[in-house]
């Protein structure tokens, strides 16, 4: 936390996302996977606030480590999100944001610095992150 978000993936089409490059939007980024049941669980919302936020400034991504980009895509066809995902397939990424239980939420301001981040999944977890993301686009 405090620190400037610095994470770049390939997209599931293989093509390079730069989501530390991108400033003036708050950003969430979201790493999960297929076989992860929390993660699962916490889609819907993370979906619900690209959804919601989105025009207000928010960009929503997920990162999936799983090993199989296409169970990632069959995972996706069943269950669409309106965000993209990118894909850490060796689980590089996941590592330098010192993870330890999935899901792992980033939030991150306009300016690309983390100021939240939020490990497992809960109850009132999807209030929690909506509040802190409406704090940050309220911000100048």
């Amino acid at each position: 936390m405090g620190r400037p978000l610095t994470l770049a993936a390939p997209g599931l089409d293989g093509q390079p996302v730069d989501v530390g490059a991108e400033r003036g939007r708050v950003r969430i980024v979201d790493f999960w996977a297929t076989w992860c049941e929390p993660c699962r669980d916490a889609l819907p919302a993370l979906d619900a606030l690209a959804r919601d936020l989105g025009p207000r400034g928010l960009s929503v991504y997920g990162v999936s480590i799983d090993a199989d980009r296409g169970q990632i895509a069959r995972f996706l066809e069943q269950h669409p999100v309106a965000f993209p995902v990118l894909w850490d397939k060796d689980a590089v990424l996941v590592g330098r944001f010192d993870v330890t239980t999935m899901p792992a939420t980033l939030i991150v301001d306009r300016g690309g610095v983390i100021r939240h981040v939020h490990q497992g999944w809960e109850k009132g977890r999807a209030a929690l992150e909506r509040r802190e993301v409406e704090a940050l686009l309220a911000e100048p």
